[in-house]
């Protein structure tokens, strides 16, 4: 099945580049729309069926948002392109949407492409967009809430509720307050670098703890943690030095 692909950026050498670095990677997309002008890529996505929008964020006559905001009930899947700063790109992990920096490199391109085809995430939802918004417009105000990808979609969780995340190969449980755990379409790696900014903890190659559900450390076998929800996860060496740190400023306060 080939999936077909529309570009939309003002500046018509990124949309020229980005169609050439597509066919290089040699995976099932075609595009069939290049646009500079955002009303006749609007026009053209309310009356063409497509799989997949590369989209600018910041356009002289709209933003990529406003253009989205246009389309009633889109079915397309969505990569915005963006030229923020590492710090704003923050905002993109934390809504569960996905991006690439200009200029796009190449493996960057083909990963990224390549974990979509294989995931099909969902079109953007209302409740991404604006935890998105709301970053940008606040990068140094904490985030409280985020969108995580499931098998089935997407949860919006409150941070402070997520007591532990466990590895499992490719993916990721996410242990919570309350109810049953989520099975996320993400490595630990990624869900740490989206939670590390809210005080969670890698102790382990396979877990990531919320510190504020510890209930116990626990000294022998080299060393344990127990969590709010009753269970005990091990510490590895090269973690004591970061945990004992957080023990000795807590003691501090």
């Amino acid at each position: 099945m080939i999936y077909s692909v529309v570009l939309i950026d003002d500046e018509p050498h990124c949309t020229e580049s980005l169609a050439i670095q597509l066919a290089a990677t040699g995976l099932p997309v075609q595009v069939v729309g290049k646009f500079n002008d955002v009303k006749l890529a609007v026009s053209y996505l309310a009356s063409h069926q497509v799989d997949l929008v590369f989209l600018d964020v910041e356009m002289p006559a709209m933003t990529g948002f406003e253009l989205l905001e246009k389309i009633s009930s889109p079915e397309f899947d969505v990569i915005f392109v963006t030229a923020y700063d590492q710090y704003a790109i923050k905002a993109f992990t934390y809504s569960a949407i996905n991006y690439l920096l200009k200029p796009v490199d190449d493996q960057e391109l083909g990963d990224t492409l390549q974990k979509w085809l294989v995931r099909r995430e969902k079109v953007v939802l209302p409740q991404q967009m604006q935890l998105l918004k709301n970053y940008l417009a606040n990068p140094a105000k904490p985030r409280t809430r985020v969108a995580v990808p499931t098998s089935d979609g997407l949860e919006f969780l409150e941070i402070s509720d997520i007591i532990r995340c466990e590895s499992e190969s490719n993916y990721t449980w996410l242990h919570l307050n309350e109810g049953a755990p989520l099975l996320v379409c993400r490595t630990l790696k990624e869900v740490e670098q989206v939670l590390q900014d809210s005080g969670f903890i890698r102790i382990h190659h396979s877990h990531l703890i919320n510190p504020q559900h510890i209930r116990k450390f626990i000294r022998h076998d080299g060393g344990a943690i127990v969590m709010g929800d009753g269970s005990q996860l091990p510490v590895s060496r090269t973690r004591k030095d970061r945990l004992f740190e957080l023990f000795t400023y807590v003691q501090r306060l």
